[in-house]
């Protein structure tokens, strides 16, 4: 798994004892999901996730009565995993495929019983859809495709290295051409495959 910037921001929000529920947008492909499952798996006892692109029956979940009990027993019963008060993340990935979930997240939020994230990549294009929106009960984080520095780590370079290279910027020192080479090196290959 790649290290991410934003995987801090869902410890950080973890933390917080009176958290929202956290609605993580961004471009498609640029790993909000593969985070989100890391995070949950480390982070929780249980992990439910829903994707609402491929299983478009999910939705149903959400249909009709929105009283978080109902929609709790849905939950529980569709996903047919266990969800321990205090204990479970629940992972709503591709919400704009299903606008009843962010009106939906108000009352969950409410309940306390579990933690909610949201995940989605075209939130915008659906919003006179959705009902109501979780104002107050909905932490809005835009998530951005890898920068340079992710793209370094991922590929090897030591944080002690990039402390250097820093250092060398702030006080107009030159880098060593070993370094310097290096980083040319990959600075090309972060532009070639960012596009």
């Amino acid at each position: 798994m790649l290290q991410r910037k934003a995987y801090q921001k869902l410890l950080d929000w973890k933390k917080d004892r009176n958290h929202k529920a956290l609605c993580i947008l961004g471009a498609r492909q640029i790993g909000k999901t593969t985070l989100i499952r890391k995070f949950g798996k480390e982070n929780y006892k249980n992990f439910v996730e829903i994707n609402f692109i491929s299983d478009t029956d999910a939705a149903g979940i959400f249909s009709g009565d929105l009283d978080v009990n109902t929609i709790i027993t849905n939950l529980t019963a569709y996903t047919c995993q266990p969800m321990e008060p205090g204990e479970t993340l629940v992972f709503f990935d591709e919400v704009q495929e299903c606008p009843n979930v962010r009106t939906a997240i108000k009352f969950l939020v409410e309940d306390r019983r579990f933690d909610y994230i949201e995940s989605g990549s075209l939130l915008g294009v659906r919003h006179r859809e959705v009902r109501s929106y979780p104002v107050g009960f909905e932490e809005l984080y835009q998530m951005y495709p890898m920068d340079l520095e992710e793209y370094l780590w991922a590929n090897g370079v030591q944080k002690s290295t990039i402390q250097y290279l820093k250092g060398c910027y702030e006080t107009g020192t030159p880098v060593t051409d070993a370094i310097h080479q290096t980083m040319c090196k990959l600075l090309y290959s972060y532009i070639v495959v960012g596009g």
